[in-house]
């Protein structure tokens, strides 16, 4: 392997012409530039600098085809240099960032990895898309470093919440359904509507805004049929099975035969969580922290 000294030396004599400027220049003694270049000359097993000229010193022919060839070692090792200390400090290397399809939706997930590219351009963010309880799984074994997720009654141990994304509520519904051109839209409307709610096996979450709605509004105990995902219960509504009391930002969908209406006496909102594990670099914390498009958690 070639010696860094050796080329950095020669790379300097070549500029420079002369070996004491080149010395100068690397803060060494003009001797010990000569060795180096020497070293790098017996390595390589030719000259690559013509001496005893009483002027200036000038590369050889070997030494001039040699010189770009030098010149890139060198910057590729002084960006190897930045970009571990990079890592070490926490500013570069992948980041696994969990998120809820309505994260996408709402700008959430965007805007973190736009405010991390700007902050800190080595971070390579990986988004995985995943359901709430799974991230908050993933997030406490260390196999995700973020988590975007709607609340919970607490998080996993160890886990700092960075901000917190709030939104309205909208009714989602088939287009060929009464409830589209009835306007203004009541809770009461929606007393015997099938709620569709994209999640499994949890009282919490998104089923909780349609228990308080029925609360609130007084209706009976509303059917709820739970789906895998968003974009299951959007067609289903869309085909007329039912409807959801979705995130504002699910209007964004644009899915055929969807439309959304406002509630005109519930102002219910839903909420998305940042959360970062015990393990995530300070700097990444810090930036997140500092993005005005979130209020602080």
């Amino acid at each position: 392997m070639l010696d860094p000294e050796a080329l950095a030396v020669f790379v300097a004599v070549a500029d420079h012409g002369h070996f004491q400027r080149a010395a100068d220049t690397l803060g060494i003694a003009q001797s010990v530039a000569s060795k180096r270049l020497q070293r790098l000359e017996h390595a390589l097993g030719t000259r690559l600098i013509e001496r005893g000229s009483r002027t200036a010193v000038v590369p050889t022919r070997a030494g001039a085809l040699f010189l770009p060839q030098a010149r890139a070692a060198l910057e590729t090792l002084a960006r190897t240099g930045r970009i571990g200390m990079a890592l070490a400090r926490g500013e570069a290397g992948p980041l696994t960032v969990g998120y809820v399809f309505s994260a996408a939706m709402a700008g959430v997930l965007p805007r973190l990895i736009t405010t991390l590219a700007q902050a800190l351009p080595g971070i390579e963010v990986m988004p995985t898309l995943m359901e709430t309880p799974d991230q908050l799984k993933a997030l406490a074994d260390g196999r995700i470093d973020l988590a975007i997720v709607r609340p919970r009654p607490a998080w996993p141990a160890d886990c700092q919440e960075l901000a917190r994304h709030r939104e309205g509520l909208l009714v989602a519904m088939s287009a060929a359904s009464p409830l589209a051109s009835t306007a203004p839209l009541h809770a009461a409307d929606l007393a015997g509507q099938t709620f569709l709610t994209p999640q499994f096996h949890e009282e919490v979450g998104l089923a909780q805004t349609v228990t308080a709605l029925a609360k609130a509004a007084r209706l009976p105990a509303p059917l709820i049929r739970r789906t895998a995902d968003f974009i299951t219960a959007a067609s289903l509504a869309a085909a007329g099975q039912g409807v959801i009391l979705a995130p504002a930002s699910l209007a964004r969908l644009n899915l055929e035969g969807l439309v959304f209406r406002p509630l005109a006496d519930h102002a219910g909102t839903v909420d998305l969580v940042t959360l970062a594990g015990a393990h995530v670099p300070p700097q990444v914390v810090a930036a997140l922290k500092r993005d005005p498009g979130s209020s602080p958690g």
